[in-house]
């Protein structure tokens, strides 16, 4: 062999080397960058699973950010707004002065408002009570004689029967049980003959059972009673106690004295007033469920000398001789706490309850407290005599 085939053979074998030797390196790189393919798309698909798992999580969420702006909205569409003006513009064509006249004097002003569509006009019953003419005055200014149809001194209830035809829409009675403590309330009337006056504030409490100190020194306890601070003067007897949607919620009757304080004043709720209002028109008179006892409210020293660690109840004081409680076998010292499962915080929710659901000759069922003992009885409602 020569040296010149001998110099070719090795330049060959130098390529060949080299050839080998790069296809080496580029298997190795080409692993290398199908492993880096590999992990690239495993990222992707690690990513993918991310992205996926974020939409869902942002599908939840979305979900239930909608799912609180829509609740959230609809309790600020629930908030009660009064719009005095509109409820003023709505509310005082059915609202009327009334004039009574008695035997022995000028008599009183007050107001009140149409109940229906037959001509009924409700007011407060103190306002005419012992008259001898009734006159209302509607808001056009047209004057009208009207007859009492009934009353109910207990209630401070009474309906009127205008002898003029009425044109204008009666009001629209709420659920009084369904207001809530500080929600806006108007009323509406004639106080110091100022008519078509009206005054704004908030329900301040509910059921409260009051002795009213009425003008000649009268003085009669009422039941079902809404307390507000829209101010009533003397000639708002009778008006209509209203809420945002424009319903009469209560029927305005008092203030507490001006001397003892201010900001407190009383309606009877509409839910009562509904019941009597219907039995007068109906029946001519309310009949009034009487269970025949004398009540207190439980104080916390009458509470720890009865071993009680609550206030709440009803302390019957006396069972009045031949009353329907007597016959049932209550007595004094018995504490009522709950009437037909119906719970008794005090005497007020007793007194409210009867007024607003119960009648004579219904059936009732007391839960009481006798000597540490809890006993169920069961009587008969009474009717309460004038």
């Amino acid at each position: 062999m020569t040296k010149k085939a001998i110099a070719v053979l090795a330049s060959l074998l130098i390529i060949i080397g080299l050839l080998g030797g790069y296809c080496f390196i580029l298997d190795r790189q080409i692993t290398a960058l199908t492993e880096l393919q590999v992990e690239a798309e495993r990222q992707v698909s690690d990513m993918q699973g991310d992205i996926d798992i974020l939409k869902t999580k942002m599908g939840v969420l979305k979900t239930d950010v909608e799912g609180k702006i829509g609740a959230l909205s609809t309790k600020i569409e629930d908030i009660p707004i009064l719009d005095a003006e509109r409820l003023y513009q709505e509310v005082k064509p059915a609202v009327v002065e009334v004039i009574t006249k008695t035997a022995l004097a000028e008599g009183r002003k007050g107001s009140g408002f149409v109940f229906d569509s037959q001509g009924y006009i409700v007011t407060a019953y103190h306002v005419v009570e012992n008259a001898t003419e009734v006159e209302v005055i509607l808001d056009d200014g047209t004057i009208s004689s009207a007859s009492v149809t009934g009353y109910c001194p207990y209630s401070d209830i009474a309906v009127l029967k205008s002898e003029q035809s009425l044109t204008m829409d009666e009001l629209v009675l709420g659920d009084s049980n369904a207001m809530a403590v500080g929600e806006p309330v108007i009323v509406m009337g004639s106080p110091f003959d100022l008519s078509g006056t009206v005054t704004s504030g908030i329900v301040s409490q509910k059921g409260r059972f009051i002795e009213i100190e009425y003008d000649r020194g009268k003085r009669r306890w009422v039941a079902n009673l809404i307390q507000c601070d829209a101010p009533v003067n003397f000639g708002n007897s009778g008006g209509p106690l209203v809420n945002s949607k424009g319903e009469v919620v209560g029927l305005t009757v008092a203030r507490i004295n001006p001397e003892q304080g201010d900001g407190i004043y009383y309606a009877v709720s509409s839910n009562k007033l509904k019941r009597v209002a219907l039995a007068i028109i109906d029946h001519g008179s309310f009949d009034y469920p009487w269970i025949g006892i004398k009540i207190a409210d439980l104080t916390p020293e009458k509470a720890r000398a009865r071993n009680l660690d609550t206030i709440n109840g009803a302390l019957v004081t006396e069972a009045i001789a031949g009353s329907v409680a007597a016959t049932a076998g209550i007595r004094a010292d018995d504490i009522i706490l709950v009437i037909d499962g119906f719970p008794i915080g005090k005497t007020a929710d007793l007194v409210s309850y009867l007024g607003e659901n119960k009648s004579p000759h219904e059936s009732t069922v007391l839960t009481i407290i006798r000597d540490g003992e809890e006993l169920e009885l069961t009587l008969e409602l009474g009717k309460r005599e004038s």
